[in-house]
């Protein structure tokens, strides 16, 4: 009995410490290098986003703002298959939340600083997905009340 007590107690002190450092993270940043010696930070606050590039001589503070009045999601993912990290801001629609609805911007090495890549079909990416094998994106959109998807190369 002793050693179950004792052993519920380590379990409990454990969780309450890997608890504590979940915490300490922020959930609403993100940080990573889109090419050798840039750093990105991205801060969700609210419906915008706030982004910090830093390096090869030059500081560049932006906010992008969506409209929406869902949780903003960060992924990072190279999204123009050129070598170089990118991210895309996403959201479930404002309707019932069945779409997931992405903003992508991609890293200009020439320009030293994100850009947003407009979807080859449709207004917005829709249901975005990569394919890296086919270095391709696929989107989703709707025409006269169809449903379409659209595989296009960035």
């Amino acid at each position: 009995m002793m050693k179950t007590i004792t052993a519920m107690l380590a379990i409990a002190a454990a969780a309450g410490s890997a608890n504590a450092c979940a915490q300490a993270a922020d959930p609403g940043r993100t940080e990573f290098s889109p090419a050798k010696g840039v750093q990105a930070v991205l801060t969700v606050k609210g419906q915008e986003v706030q982004l910090n590039l830093d390096g090869e001589g030059m500081q560049a503070t932006e906010t992008i703002a969506v409209e929406t009045e869902k949780k903003l999601r960060i992924k990072v993912e190279d999204y123009n298959f050129d070598g170089y990290k990118d991210f895309a801001i996403s959201h479930t629609d404002d309707g019932m939340g069945t779409y997931e609805i992405s903003q992508v911007y991609v890293y200009s090495p020439k320009e030293k600083k994100f850009v947003a890549l407009a979807p080859r079909c449709g207004d917005e990416f829709v249901n975005l997905a990569v394919n890296k094998a086919k270095k391709t994106l696929t989107n989703s959109y709707i025409v006269d009340n169809k449903y379409r998807t659209c595989q296009a190369k960035y």
